[in-house]
């Protein structure tokens, strides 16, 4: 049997019970550009414990944008790769679920890319 991966282990042990388990009613990735001239095209993956890709979006950002997005994904940790203009880029592990603090927030602005679990 393959070793557990450290995703798994967070998302089981945050894993809510009955049938919320896979419901995700709110926005689970938002996206800001904190840039008040500049444009961005931003890439974002949410990969799975198997590291298989479960969520991608390529979005622009103008400036001073905020978008949030539901991705209707089950509630569990992903790592969330982001690129953006196709060269700067951050990665993150994040628990999505339906929860504010259960989202993937992020940030552009003045040359750099970050990724954070929640959005308080």
């Amino acid at each position: 049997m393959p070793p557990e991966s450290p995703l798994q282990r967070r998302s089981e042990a945050a894993e809510p019970v009955g049938d919320e388990r896979l419901l995700v009613s709110d926005e689970t990735l938002v996206l800001r550009n904190y840039d008040s001239e500049t444009t961005h095209e931003v890439t974002v993956e949410f990969h799975n414990a198997d590291d298989e890709i479960a969520f991608q979006r390529t979005c622009t950002l103008t400036p001073q944008a905020v978008t949030s997005i539901r991705t209707r994904l089950p509630r569990a940790v992903y790592r969330v790769d982001v690129r953006i203009d196709g060269a700067d880029s951050a990665s993150a592990d994040c628990l999505v679920g339906s929860a504010p603090s259960e989202t993937a927030l992020v940030e552009v602005g003045n040359g750099l890319v970050s990724v954070a679990e929640g959005v308080y």
